[in-house]
């Protein structure tokens, strides 16, 4: 069996092995198959590393059990060979799982992604588009191949692909959606370029085999490991990217963890609340890596990462005054003001990708003097129970700290609830907001409380982002993620007896807007439904847009921005 140490020790000897040329060993599990490609004599823009990469990443798939075809400075037509193979063995009955790697060079033209074999003599665009490999080639063969997984990992963004011959409008690969049941897996995020490395592995693989050769270890959790350290090691100059439609676990070295009982789920959740605990006001970025590392999708993961990137962006600039101030409300004009009547917000691109809906910054920025105004109502009647205004009256930064009327609401910078008339109470924010929105990304929640009806309560939520969706409501139509969540929750009924009920919930978030346009909440008993709660977002006065999400510019060029309608 493969072991982490035994596996690392083993790649200085990969350099020096000879160029690997081999169709799939039938002594391998037929269940899991892998093409592997690492380009680097390429006449006038040769890399230092991708053969090395491929190499590496042979060796680990093959002693993981993958039945593994490396090819090494492939011509188109070993390409083209290669990947008609694959995608041949791929649709096999026996294949379940089957995993393309590519490192090389790479470029985006028209929204679509091509990778560059060692002959490619490209000089315009029409040149790229013939000689070069359209991804979407071997995404239509996987396609084919339906009711399995893949994962596709492309380390194919190195800067200058042609050289003075030619140069596309737009640097690196385009964002590209996942299809049902795979993976795909960037060195860098959408348009940005990637390391080669000075070492004997580029920048992501080095990375990418070292976290993928823990044994038991889900392969986003093992990515997201990837990404802190690439972030890290690059000081935010590099920073990998995901998109993921897979619909089971997949582990590349050994298998998941057992069934967990009831006991012993609560006994992690305890173990990650004292981990948050003993870092939620650290100021250090060793802590917040620390935990990234140790809980790649821990109950806090989202708000980790949150807090590292400020604690980064800080490093970087030159001393401030300390924010731990009541930020006073500005006097220009809002930048959001919705009422009754209003024609809603859409988000805008200079140039849609008809291959991806996006991946936008939560952006949330939240000004003394911002005030929003709920409906509660019943799902099933629509009728409104109450309504209830959230004004911020205190802001802290360095304490990731948000307060509306006096303090009666407390959220984090986020706008994770930390306490609140309704809910109480909780010992950590219940992480529904994430950091980025994305379609296909997953999170966990999970938090105690003290309610105000319910007493102690510990609860836990599976979270993904669905879909992108327009929604309808009193403010008009808006252009939403929808997040969507089901877990359990647990209290002491009447007489001390355990209550269990199991949760639904769902949200629709704007980008930009501090709170969600709708959530809706489903709490059920054997089958019954015990809540049936939607809260509707009815008005807004918003100060101002987090920077971040007003000039932010991710590839192809595109530049997303909030607008009225």
């Amino acid at each position: 069996m493969i072991t982490r140490r035994r596996f690392i020790t083993s790649l200085a000897a990969l350099t020096s092995a000879p160029a690997i040329d081999t169709p799939w060993a039938s002594t391998r599990d037929s269940s899991k198959v892998a093409l592997i490609i690492g380009n680097s004599a390429y006449p006038n823009m040769r890399l230092l590393n991708p053969a090395n990469d491929a190499r590496a990443m042979s060796e680990l798939l093959g002693s993981a059990g993958f039945s593994v075809d490396t090819r090494l400075d492939a011509t188109r037509l070993d390409l083209l060979a290669a990947i008609e193979r694959f995608g041949d063995t791929a649709r096999q009955s026996a294949t379940e799982l089957a995993l393309f790697y590519y490192a090389g060079h790479g470029a985006q033209l028209d929204w679509r992604n091509y990778l560059l074999p060692v002959d490619a003599r490209i000089a315009s665009a029409e040149q790229l588009k013939q000689n070069g490999i359209d991804l979407g080639l071997l995404l239509n063969k996987l396609k084919a191949a339906s009711g399995k997984s893949f994962v596709i990992v492309l380390d194919a963004c190195r800067d200058d692909p042609f050289g003075s011959a030619f140069r596309t409008a737009q640097k690196g690969l385009s964002q590209f959606d996942a299809p049902v049941g795979s993976l795909l897996a960037y060195s860098t995020s959408p348009g940005n370029t990637a390391s080669d490395g000075d070492g004997k592995n580029g920048l992501y693989t080095e990375h990418l085999v070292r976290e993928l050769s823990a044994g038991g270890i889900r392969i986003e959790d093992a990515l997201k490991r990837v990404r802190l350290n690439v972030r890290l090691a690059s000081n935010g100059g590099q920073i990998p990217w995901e998109s993921t439609s897979l619909e089971n676990d997949i582990y590349i070295v050994g298998t998941g963890p057992k069934k967990r009982s009831d006991a012993e789920l609560e006994k992690e959740i305890e173990d990650d609340l004292r981990d948050w605990e003993r870092i939620k006001t650290s100021h250090d970025i060793d802590d917040w890596a620390t935990y990234i590392r140790k809980r790649p999708n821990g109950r806090f993961a989202e708000i980790a990462q949150s807090r590292l990137i400020k604690l980064m962006a800080r490093r970087q600039t030159a001393p401030v005054a300390s924010s731990a101030v009541n930020m006073a409300a500005s006097s220009a004009a809002p930048a959001i003001d919705l009422k009754q009547g209003a024609t809603g917000l859409q988000l805008t691109q200079a140039a849609v990708n008809p291959y991806s809906a996006g991946s936008f910054p939560l952006a949330r920025k939240f000004t003394v003097g911002d005030e929003a105004v709920f409906a509660l109502r019943d799902i099933l009647t629509g009728l409104e129970a109450k309504r209830y205004t959230i004004a911020i009256t205190k802001i802290d930064l360095d304490a990731d700290r948000v307060e509306g009327n006096g303090g009666d609401w407390v959220f984090d910078t986020l706008g994770n609830e930390l306490s609140s008339p309704i809910n109480g109470p909780s010992n950590s924010p219940s992480q529904f907001a994430p950091l980025e929105l994305q379609i296909g990304k997953k999170w966990t929640a999970a938090w105690t409380q003290q309610h105000p009806t319910m007493g102690k309560q510990v609860a836990e939520l599976d979270l993904r982002i669905a879909t992108r969706e327009r929604l309808r409501t009193d403010l008009g139509e808006f252009d939403t993620f929808r997040i969507d969540g089901s877990g359990w929750l647990r209290f002491q009924g009447w007489g001390g007896s355990t209550q269990m009920r199991s949760m639904e919930r769902r949200w629709w978030i704007v980008p930009g807007i501090n709170y969600p346009i709708r959530v809706e909440a489903i709490n059920r008993a054997s089958g019954r439904a015990m809540l049936t709660d939607r809260i509707d977002l009815v008005a807004l006065r918003q100060i101002a847009v987090d920077n971040a999400f007003e000039s932010v510019a991710t590839g192809g060029g595109r530049s997303l921005l909030l607008k009225s309608r």
